[in-house]
């Protein structure tokens, strides 16, 4: 009766250990929150563009973000693994006149990464995006800021909110 009991305990020990290790890898792939009605999770703005953080908006503090051509809602951290993400989400409203034209990019070793992924807003309505890291040059990637840039020229205001990082 003793050896049954010994290997009870011992695949016992092996099940919690297993489980132990499990638990890190589950943890890494929960989402990574960037900003939820404020910055989360040591996330600061570098930003050059005009950048209100919390503005009250029907129930949430999204940013609001005008500027010149080619200004940014730069968002800054210290490098993060991007292992085990697939995608950058986020909701994103146009405000009064919506089209702007809007540069996703991560940095990566404080550099941007050339992509050409542009969005335009919808005006007035939040519409959720998801930016897949593959196609921005992130995935797998050491990342330590995301820019949404606008282009050539100035762009009126647009609203961004729950932007997070996605396995």
């Amino acid at each position: 009766m003793s050896i049954i009991t010994r290997r009870s305990l011992i695949a016992s020990a092996a099940a919690l250990t297993g489980a132990a290790i499990a638990a890190p890898v589950l943890a890494q792939n929960a989402p990574i929150v960037v900003y939820d009605d404020e910055l989360k999770n040591g996330w600061q703005s570098w930003s050059w563009a005009k950048v209100e953080m919390s503005v009250a908006a029907g129930g949430v503090k999204p940013m609001k973000v005008e500027g010149d051509p080619w200004q940014a809602l730069a968002l800054h951290h210290d490098p993060i693994s991007m292992a085990g993400y697939s995608k950058l989400t986020f909701f994103i409203n146009g405000g009064m006149d919506g089209g702007q034209s809007i540069a996703v990019k991560v940095l990566v070793d404080g550099k941007a990464v050339d992509s050409n992924y542009i969005l335009q807003p919808k005006a007035k309505q939040w519409l959720p995006a998801s930016v897949p890291l593959k196609d921005i040059g992130g995935a797998d990637k050491m990342v330590d800021g995301i820019w949404f840039q606008g282009q050539a020229e100035a762009f009126k205001p647009y609203y961004i909110d729950k932007i997070q990082f996605e396995a």
